[in-house]
């Protein structure tokens, strides 16, 4: 046996050994737990047995000795299938053989039976008598292979033939993790078919695969997916035990050397990506979006009404003013001013001084604030203070100091129209914003026109969405970004303590793509 390499993980301490993916292995931070089991499941020409194959290729390139045990293939049939792939099945340290359940005579019984046979025909008896086909002695059959580094099953759903019994199939499969794992010491992957055509991410309707996948220590569900008349093929992880692994689902195509998992990268190579972040304060936050707001862009936060936006708004302010930023605030329609006065003292500074200071500038659109401090602007109250004089004394009270803008697109749709929006959107920026200035726009999309919805979308550098989903969780999306874990969804929880919300943190978080 090879001394495999293995990649020790600084978060889950487990070895590993690379599965032949690139994209795989940076998904399970390193590849797969050395001689533990995994299930690759999916419906056909999905790429289960070229995945697994691949598998026993990276470990041949690394000096491993590997075993591939067919169920439904000849070893003529696999070199069929192979064809095309950079697979080298003659190789010496690989062994191929086949395994089957048909009709025949045991030295125990006088009646036909299932019984053990390889797929080229050979009994493995001998004098035309064969074993049942039964868990014990396919493991015995098995055993004279050992030991090796990697295994492939291909597949489980071949042994079903024991009958319908749940329980001795599923005794079965276990009796053969537990060869490959703790006899020959073997990391392992079995491929199982699904009985159904579940599509969607997390849908897998099996039924062979459902009863092993308890079982193994990780699965991998592959499936094909009509997309707007075309089908194309996904990979997820459904679960790596001990391991933080990505979730989110991949496409997957076929190259010279197997499965290619795409995209490997979701968000634009360093050179596009922007210098400055501001961090929220909030850790898993930060680390979803690579760094923190972009500083001198604009963020989008969409929520569903019921997932308060208000704690991720209020850290970023207090963010802007250690980074000797201004403020410019919309205030959210819902939050009462007394309400927001007294968040806003606690959590970001005394809002009388940075008022008087030109520090904080307040635009009140509902006309529901008292107006007898600076700085506190009502466009609806005062013909004087229409959005683009407003923002012109801004502009000059701030000074030299970059600005940070939060602003609830809700409080101004009652006085503004869509389009007049749109307009002081474009102006503000063009006439008025300097390199760091960064904003932040927030809202209900179903408050809205889908059109007004789709421009701040558009506009915005990086899209947050939140939402409670029916079980009463609050989870956080990235929908749009330059930077760090596009596409996925975290969850949110409240604290105590200041920043007063932990989120979800992204499993390879230091790395980002």
């Amino acid at each position: 046996m090879s001394q495999e390499p293995t990649v020790e993980s600084s978060d889950d301490g487990l070895r590993k050994v690379p599965s032949g993916s690139v994209v795989l292995d940076e998904i399970l931070q390193g590849g797969l737990p050395k001689n533990r089991s995994v299930l690759v499941s999916g419906g056909p020409g999905t790429g289960k047995s070229t995945l697994a194959m691949q598998f026993l290729q990276r470990g041949l390139d690394a000096g491993d000795d590997c075993l591939f045990v067919s169920t439904e293939q000849t070893t003529d049939e696999l070199r069929d299938t192979f064809d095309g792939y950079t697979f080298d099945l003659d190789h010496r340290d690989l062994t191929l053989t086949t395994i089957h359940a048909t009709t025949g005579y045991t030295l125990e019984g006088e009646e036909e039976e299932l019984t053990l046979k390889t797929l080229e025909g050979g009994d493995s008896v001998s004098d035309g008598y064969s074993a049942p086909f039964e868990s014990q002695y396919i493991v015995k059959h098995l055993e004279q292979f050992a030991p090796v580094d990697r295994v492939v099953l291909d597949s489980v759903s071949g042994l079903s033939a024991m009958g319908d019994d749940y329980d001795r199939y599923r005794r079965a499969v276990l009796d053969l993790i537990r060869l490959f794992s703790d006899e020959f010491e073997a990391t392992t992957v079995l491929t199982a078919e699904e009985s159904g055509l579940g599509t969607d991410a997390g849908e897998a309707t099996v039924a062979v695969s459902d009863s092993i996948q308890y079982n193994t220590h990780g699965v991998v569900r592959l499936w094909r997916e009509n997309i707007e008349g075309d089908y194309h093929r996904f990979l997820e992880v459904m679960k790596m035990r001990g391991v933080d692994h990505d979730t989110r689902v991949f496409q997957t195509d076929f190259d010279d050397d197997g499965v290619r998992l795409i995209p490997r990268m979701r968000t634009h190579p360093g050179e596009f990506v922007p210098e400055d972040f501001m961090a929220s304060g909030i850790g898993g936050l930060d680390a979803l979006l690579g760094g923190g707001i972009v500083l001198g862009g604009t963020m989008l936060l969409e929520h569903d009404g019921q997932a308060s936006p208000h704690s991720i708004i209020t850290n970023l302010m207090r963010a802007a003013v250690d980074n000797d930023m201004a403020i410019t605030l919309v205030p959210p329609v819902e939050l009462p001013p007394k309400r927001l006065e007294a968040i806003i003292d606690r959590d970001v500074g005394d809002m009388d001084e940075m008022l008087a200071n030109d520090e904080l500038f307040l635009i009140d659109y509902p006309n529901i604030w008292r107006n007898t401090r600076r700085n506190v602007f009502k466009p609806r109250e005062h013909e004087d203070e229409d959005a683009e004089h407003v923002f012109e004394i801004i502009d000059e009270r701030r000074g030299d100091s970059a600005m940070f803008s939060a602003i609830n697109v809700e409080a101004q749709i009652p006085v503004t129209d869509d389009d007049e929006l749109k307009r002081i959107r474009f102006w503000e920026e063009e006439n008025l914003m300097q390199a760091a200035d960064t904003s932040l726009y927030f809202f209900n999309p179903g408050t809205m026109a889908d059109e007004l919805a789709e421009f701040y979308k558009n506009s915005a550098w990086q899209v947050l969405r939140t939402w409670i989903n029916d079980k009463g969780l609050q989870y956080l999306k990235l929908k749009k970004s330059p930077a760090g874990f596009l596409g996925s969804t975290r969850l949110v929880e409240y604290t105590e303590d200041k920043p007063y919300m932990r989120i979800q943190r992204p499993p390879r978080a230091d790395e980002g793509n």
